[in-house]
C-alpha cells in the first residue's frame, strides 16, 4: 500500500483519502484543524491547547528564524536589535494585540496606536531614531526604547485584571509609613500573592538599552528599587507587608519574580472561580499587559513625532 502511494505521488497522481477525514474525531484529528477553524497560530486560539503538528512545526520554524536573526544582529554588532529580539522571543511576552481586531477586546489597540506600536518593532525605524539621539532629539529614541519609569497604564491593566479575577487589590496610596511620611514605596497592595502576607507590588518598566540596564534591565531595576527602599523594609515587614518589585522590560519580558507573582495570582483566581487550571487566566492577563505596554510605547512615539497629530487630522 505504501509503495502504491509512493508511485502515485511520483507520477503526479491524486491520493485517495485513507480513513475518516482529518479532524473528524478519528485518526489524524490532532494533526490539522478543521477547514475554516480559527487561526491555529494565534497564541490564544482554542486550538492552541491541542497537540497539532501544524502548530508545533510553525513554532519550530519561528524559533529557528528568531535565533538566526538574533545571531545575525550579534555578528553585525547591532546590539539594540539583538536585545530587542531576545526580549521579544521570551516565552512570557504576549503580542496578542497583533491579532486583536475586535475593538471590544481588552488587548485591542486603536488604529493609530497599532500602527505606531508595530512601527516601533521595525529595526530600520529604530536605527533612524538612534541616530536622532545624537542630533538633539533624544525624546524619540527614549520613546522607541520605552524609557524606564513607572506607568499608570500598567496599574489600570492590573486592576482591570484583578476585577475580572475577583482578586482583592488595593492602591498603595492608602499605606503610610510612620518612618517616612509621604513615601509611596509601592503601587498595589494584595493579600493574594503570598499566603499569610500582604504584598506591596511596585510596578516598573525597564529598557534593555538604558544607561544602567546592565546584562538584564529588569534585574537592574529590581535591585535599584530594593536599594531605594531598603531602610524601610524592616518597618514594612513589622506590619506584615512584603515589598515586591513587579518589573517588565519595555518589550514585555517578565522578570522571574514577576512571573511567579502573576502565576500565583492566576492560581488563586482559578481556585476562586472553580477552574481546572490557571493557564487561560494567566494567558489573558499577559495579553492585556502586552497591549498596555504597546499602547504606552505608541503614545510615547506619537508624542515625539513632529506633525503626527496634524497628519492624523488631515487623514480624518
Amino acid at each position: 500500500m505504501a509503495n502504491d502511494r509512493l508511485v502515485a505521488i511520483s507520477n503526479g497522481g491524486r491520493l485517495e483519502a485513507v480513513g475518516a477525514p482529518v479532524a473528524a474525531g478519528q485518526a489524524g484529528a490532532h494533526l490539522l484543524g478543521e477547514v475554516g477553524a480559527e487561526d491555529a497560530e494565534h497564541p490564544a486560539s482554542s486550538q492552541s491547547q491541542r497537540p497539532q503538528l501544524q502548530q508545533a512545526l510553525s513554532g519550530l520554524v519561528d524559533r529557528d528564524c528568531s535565533d538566526k536573526l538574533t545571531a545575525q544582529a550579534d555578528a553585525e554588532e547591532r546590539l539594540p536589535d539583538a536585545r530587542r529580539l531576545r526580549d521579544l522571543k521570551d516565552t512570557t511576552v504576549s503580542s496578542e494585540w497583533l491579532w486583536a481586531v475586535d475593538p471590544r477586546s481588552p488587548a485591542a489597540l486603536a488604529p493609530d496606536a497599532f500602527v505606531s506600536a508595530a512601527l516601533r518593532w521595525n529595526p530600520f525605524f529604530a536605527g533612524l531614531a538612534a541616530g536622532s539621539s545624537t542630533q538633539g532629539a533624544p525624546t524619540l529614541y527614549a520613546a522607541l526604547l520605552g524609557r524606564a519609569r513607572e506607568d499608570t497604564t500598567m496599574f489600570g491593566t492590573l486592576f482591570s485584571t484583578s476585577s475580572t479575577w475577583r482578586m482583592p487589590l488595593l492602591r498603595k496610596r492608602f499605606l503610610v509609613l510612620e518612618a517616612a511620611p509621604g513615601l509611596r514605596p509601592a503601587d498595589i497592595l494584595t493579600s493574594a500573592a503570598s499566603p499569610g502576607l500582604t504584598s506591596a507590588l511596585d510596578v516598573g518598566i525597564a529598557s534593555p538599552d538604558a544607561a544602567h540596564a546592565g546584562a538584564d534591565c529588569a534585574e537592574a531595576m529590581r535591585v535599584r528599587k530594593r536599594a531605594v527602599y531598603s531602610r524601610f523594609l524592616p518597618a514594612l515587614e513589622a506590619e506584615g507587608i512584603e515589598y515586591r518589585p513587579l518589573v517588565w522590560s519595555c518589550w514585555g519580558r517578565e522578570y522571574p519574580d514577576t512571573t511567579a507573582t502573576l502565576t500565583q495570582l492566576a492560581r488563586q483566581a482559578a481556585r476562586r472561580r472553580g477552574m481546572p487550571d490557571h493557564i487561560r487566566l494567566l494567558q489573558r492577563a499577559r495579553a492585556q499587559i502586552g497591549a498596555a505596554l504597546a499602547r504606552r510605547a505608541a503614545a510615547m512615539l506619537r508624542a515625539c513625532m513632529p506633525g503626527y497629530e496634524q497628519a492624523a487630522e488631515l487623514r480624518a
